[in-house]
């Protein structure tokens, strides 16, 4: 119930602060999946969040969770706490039960916010976790988070990407930021 009132709530205010244009939600699929995503904004979580076909998942930075009633919240929009710069064990192995069960994962794959609008070097996490549950990834492009009251902004789900196994970590990361890069709708086509 919280999660249905908070998220239509939120879906209005998006809708009223920027022009809003969704597109591939096709690609999403109904299983286990992971939404690997470019972070430029505050406002790139719930953009996606309100804009999937069901319930999503994403690690939040621990620091988001002192306030109990803000930690309650986002529990319930589904945001659980991660511990930056080192190898949180404990939100790993939860990804993965999430993902297990058939839930929908969405992970920013830089660690954090860009602010220059440049994807910057994916992080090995995201490659440990598709190596780990053999989801598919769906890359996901935020773009115009950072713009100013109705202005133009979206969201770009790509065809969903499989890895063979045997794939370093890096090496998942890297391809998983070079097909996100590649939904960038201002990017200049060689």
């Amino acid at each position: 119930m919280v999660y249905k009132f908070v998220t239509t709530i939120v879906r209005v205010f998006l809708h009223i602060r920027f022009k809003i244009k969704i597109e591939g939600k096709e690609n999403i699929p109904s299983g286990s999946a992971i939404l690997a995503m470019n972070h430029t904004s505050n406002f790139d979580a719930p953009m996606v969040g309100v804009h999937t076909p069901r319930k999503m998942f994403i690690m939040g930075k621990e620091e988001l969770f002192k306030n109990k009633f803000f930690a309650w919240l986002i529990h319930e929009l589904g945001c659980f706490p991660i511990k930056r710069g080192q190898a949180d064990i404990k939100s790993l192995k939860h990804t993965l039960r999430l993902l297990k069960t058939g839930n929908l994962f969405s992970i920013f794959i830089e660690g954090t916010r860009s602010k220059t609008g440049e994807m910057q070097e994916a992080k090995k996490g995201i490659g440990f976790i598709v190596a780990k549950s053999n989801a598919p990834v769906v890359p996901t492009f935020i773009y115009g988070a950072k713009n100013g009251w109705f202005k133009p902004a979206g969201i770009i789900f790509g065809p969903p990407l499989t890895f063979e196994e045997g794939l370093g970590h890096e090496e998942i990361a890297n391809k998983i930021a070079e097909e996100i890069k590649k939904l960038n709708p201002e990017r200049e086509l060689s």
